[in-house]
């Protein structure tokens, strides 16, 4: 029999209702075969069912908020005891980051409060004091940007943040660095496409070479021809080009180039906008460099292009360069020359100037054609996007002095040499430079900070150089402290 109560069954002499409590007598005892519902079941089970499911959600909700304070107690305890990051602003050498660099093969520069460092062939982080934020588990590792650093382990890339979470699985061949709208080029299996600060894909890796964006379009290669896609993935532009400037679109504009008419073995080139309308025809004589300011280096006429001929049956190409006309000048976007003719004419920077060549030297032409810097050096190097270049008499080897391609004025005489391969401009208002052998950092207005004393020296991140010394790596700070002999007071 049954309890009509709660449903449940009766043990046979019991007084009381061991599931509700009720007493039993003959007015509380039920009997599952009377009283059938349309499903043929008795009141008695289903008051039993409700009850198991009443029972089975109780178990459910109190699992799921067991769960949730499990992860909320988790998250808490993980942001409070994970390693608290260094203030960015720090500029000055500490004790604890002298002691701490001690033990790492390789420095790298500060990135967003963290540098990559180098223990045993494996690649991790510290902060400007020193901790180790990041272990060094890595086989390689590239630089912060945006919260987010690509690493490799194994044969495989992926991204962490700052805390050394993994944000990014380890899934690529290899991830560029996040550019245009948090956009990066991912290559899997041959195949490029691009992922989003989260990993995710945005653009379908089927490509087979994606460049970044710049002013909302990206080149993309297919069948070995590019094109050009929108932050979508829609094709705005065919891939129908042999070539395109490694810039980008610059001002609206970007060069591309089809294939020549000896038997495509040298491109021409044009200039195209950003919905595919060709701007300056497809001529010899243009160069695909970007317009800055309005203007773009091409040559007086061809330029150098290639002629058929028969040697004894054989045939091949040679250069054949017309007298006058592989001299190169600066071009408006109305096809006009608007500076003088010379020997060679470098990819602008991003100010717009170039630098250039003449019978006597190199030197430099602003963005409006007119030369700041005269042809008589024998040795130019410049950074990108610098307002200085480095000048030289006797080639990169002899005593050089840094120009400001604003003023055309020398910012430092012609005394010292490069200090360090690549660094050919001022960071953060210092610039490494060598004399007697030894390298030491120079300010824009020619003082020296740090004593000549180190082997190798690189260029200011954020406050700090990493200098090499007695064949150990550290850093100095623009103050003139190092880790090597950092005084106590800091």
């Amino acid at each position: 029999m049954y309890c009509k109560y709660c449903g449940e069954p009766i043990d046979s002499g019991s007084l009381y209702c061991k599931y509700c409590g009720k007493p039993v007598n003959e007015d509380n005892l039920g009997c599952p075969d009377v009283h059938l519902n349309k499903d043929g079941k008795s009141k008695f089970d289903v008051l039993k069912h409700k009850r198991h499911n009443r029972l089975k959600k109780k178990i459910i909700l109190w699992s799921l908020c067991a769960l949730l304070l499990v992860c909320a107690f988790w998250g808490a305890y993980h942001m409070f005891y994970r390693k608290k990051i260094a203030d960015v602003t720090i500029d000055r050498v500490s004790q604890e980051l002298a002691e701490s660099v001690k033990k790492y093969d390789e420095l790298g520069d500060f990135h967003e409060g963290l540098a990559r460092v180098c223990r045993n062939k494996k690649y991790g982080f510290i902060d400007k004091l020193g901790h180790e934020i990041i272990q060094c588990v890595y086989d390689s590792a590239g630089d912060f940007n945006l919260g987010e650093c690509c690493v490799k382990k194994g044969q495989k890339v992926g991204a962490v943040n700052k805390y050394g979470d993994i944000v990014i699985p380890f899934l690529y061949d290899d991830i560029s660095l996040f550019g245009e709208d948090s956009l990066a080029v991912a290559s899997l299996n041959g195949k490029q496409g691009f992922i989003n600060l989260n990993g995710n894909i945005v653009i379908s890796i089927k490509y087979e070479i994606c460049n970044k964006f710049s002013e909302g379009l990206a080149a993309v290669r297919q069948n070995g021809l590019y094109g050009f896609i929108d932050k979508k993935g829609r094709m705005v532009i065919p891939c129908k080009y042999k070539e395109i400037g490694s810039d980008g679109f610059s001002e609206g504009l970007i060069g591309v180039s089809i294939d020549g008419e000896i038997e495509q073995s040298y491109e021409i080139w044009g200039y195209i906008d950003t919905t595919g309308e060709t701007v300056i025809p497809f001529q010899e004589g243009l160069t695909g460099f970007p317009f800055k300011s309005g203007i773009t280096a091409c040559y007086r006429g061809s330029g150098p292009w290639l002629d058929f001929i028969d040697d004894d049956g054989v045939p091949h190409y040679i250069i054949n360069k017309k007298d006058g006309d592989d001299d190169m000048v600066l071009m408006n976007k109305d096809g006009e020359f608007v500076s003088d003719f010379f020997e060679q004419i470098d990819s602008p920077d991003g100010d717009g100037s170039y630098v250039i060549s003449g019978s006597s030297g190199m030197g430099v032409l602003n963005k409006y054609g007119k030369v700041v810097i005269p042809c008589k050096y024998s040795f130019i190097a410049h950074d990108f996007n610098s307002e200085y270049v480095i000048v030289g008499h006797n080639g990169e080897n002899g005593a050089c002095g840094i120009i400001s391609k604003t003023s055309g004025e020398f910012a430092i005489p012609i005394m010292y040499k490069i200090g360090n391969e690549s660094e050919y401009t001022f960071k953060e208002g210092v610039i490494p430079l060598k004399k007697d052998g030894k390298i030491g950092y120079i300010n824009e207005s020619n003082q020296n900070l740090t004593p000549f004393i180190y082997d190798e020296a690189h260029g200011f991140s954020e406050g700090f150089a990493v200098v090499k010394r007695y064949g150990k790596y550290g850093y100095v700070d623009r103050y003139g402290h190092d880790t090597f002999n950092v005084p106590e007071q800091f």
